[in-house]
């Protein structure tokens, strides 16, 4: 099944602490969490007025969150997409521990959108609109703009 991943995180030197991960499945299920365990005092002014005031809940300590995700998911072979995506990639796999750590069958990447839309010449995405900085928002998002890249795709294709 197909799978949206967004991450909010602490980007610092050496460092990229996870807030909260959104995910959006295929069949519509949805899930979000917020990370316990977040260090604020190494968060840019830019991360606390434009992404803590949007943390909504529930929040739990990273080995629970890891397997709330892991059970979200389940045991199948995910695919999975994200925006600009490579950050949010590496503070999700430590989530698990390293990427071999990974549950068996995961992928050891993430697709990106942005690579994508690059490959297809750049089409406007839709616009995001309110919610923007908020994991689960942001990965309903990724999923539009995935399926604006999948028309334009197949009507490449025609």
């Amino acid at each position: 099944m197909r799978y949206w991943l967004d991450t909010e995180f602490i980007e610092y030197p050496c460092t990229i602490d996870l807030i909260s991960v959104g995910l959006v499945a295929e069949d519509g299920q949805e899930f979000y969490a917020e990370s316990a365990e977040v260090d604020w005092s190494k968060a840019s002014p830019w991360v606390l007025d434009n992404v803590r005031p949007h943390l909504t809940g529930p929040v739990y300590d990273r080995t629970e969150l890891r397997d709330r995700i892991r059970e979200f998911i389940g045991p199948e072979r995910p695919e999975l997409w994200g925006y600009f995506c490579d950050y949010d990639w590496v503070a999700f796999c430590w989530l698990f521990g390293s990427m071999v750590d990974l549950p068996p069958g995961w992928p050891m990447y993430a697709m990106d959108i942005k690579q994508w839309a690059h490959a297809l010449g750049s089409p406007r995405l839709p616009e995001q609109g309110k919610g923007e900085h908020h994991a689960l928002a942001d990965a309903r998002w990724n999923r539009s703009a995935w399926q604006a890249l999948a028309a334009v795709s197949l009507g490449s294709r025609r």
